[in-house]
């Protein structure tokens, strides 16, 4: 059993307060992933997952630091004074990463951290990601821990790389039997804050019209990253509300009720 599981920061931060952690929710999803492995153990199975994780509330006040204010293609992002920011941003996700692997190996999770700037890049709109050491991980029994990070984007530009960005592309590359996208609500809401329960080709560009913009703390997209990312890489991904006690175990289970992308 292979399942990708995306954390968002929202539901391990508070993102209107930097450096914030939600430790009670923290510890609560450690051990549901915990509860889930000893799940499948019984069940003469193994449970290989791979775990993503939102910038929150490290990661993206740094980065809007280092945003040009000034930049009128509103299209683009782009980054100045970045012979400092670059580190800046790694270092703030650096740190939050540690922490979210520090609290799994309390529950005797074998989590190892992976830095997308080492070897993850953009050129001409297209991703370059090595999933070659990911896949090693996998094999030896590691669960890989991805999170955000800044990225280079071309030959002079700088990109962030959310986690929004990861799922989708390890979904279609490594064909995982569970994509889940853990939230901070039910699944994607429609107008009356419904849940619109499967997404697909029928009713995309109705969706697409319920989907609010992103925070104005969330410099990545938003769930509108979340939903087009999802659905562009043709593979089933369900977008679940990891606050809800015993969500994540139930999601790594296929249990799980909220938005099926496909």
């Amino acid at each position: 059993m292979l399942a990708i599981l995306k954390l968002g920061g929202s539901i391990l931060c508070d993102k209107n307060v930097p450096f914030s952690i939600k430790w009670d929710n923290l510890e609560r999803i450690s051990m549901e992933i915990r509860n889930a492995i000893d799940y499948y153990d019984t069940n003469d199975d193994k449970l290989n997952l791979i775990i993503i994780h939102g910038g929150g509330s490290f990661g993206h006040p740094v980065a809007k630091k280092y945003l040009n204010k000034d930049n009128k293609n509103n299209n683009k992002k782009e980054f100045y004074n970045m012979e400092k920011g670059f580190w800046d941003i790694q270092k703030a996700m650096r740190k939050f990463n540690n922490i979210v692997i520090n609290n799994l190996h309390d529950y005797d999770i074998p989590a190892v951290s992976i830095q997308p700037s080492s070897f993850i890049a953009f050129d001409k709109g297209e991703i370059h990601f090595d999933t070659y050491a990911i896949e090693g991980m996998i094999k030896r029994g590691l669960i890989p821990v991805i999170h955000g990070d800044i990225v280079l984007d071309g030959e002079s530009n700088y990109k962030i790389f959310s986690g929004d960005h990861a799922l989708p592309y390890l979904t279609k590359k490594l064909k995982p039997n569970l994509s889940l996208h853990a939230s901070d609500v039910d699944g994607v809401l429609d107008s009356n804050n419904n849940v619109i329960e499967k997404i697909n080709s029928e009713n995309i560009n109705n969706v697409l019209k319920y989907l609010k913009p992103s925070d104005k703390n969330d410099i990545t997209g938003g769930m509108y990253l979340k939903v087009m990312e999802s659905y562009n890489s043709g593979i089933k991904t369900i977008i679940f509300n990891g606050n809800k006690k015993g969500n994540i175990y139930s999601a790594l289970i296929g249990e799980v009720r909220g938005t099926e992308i496909n």
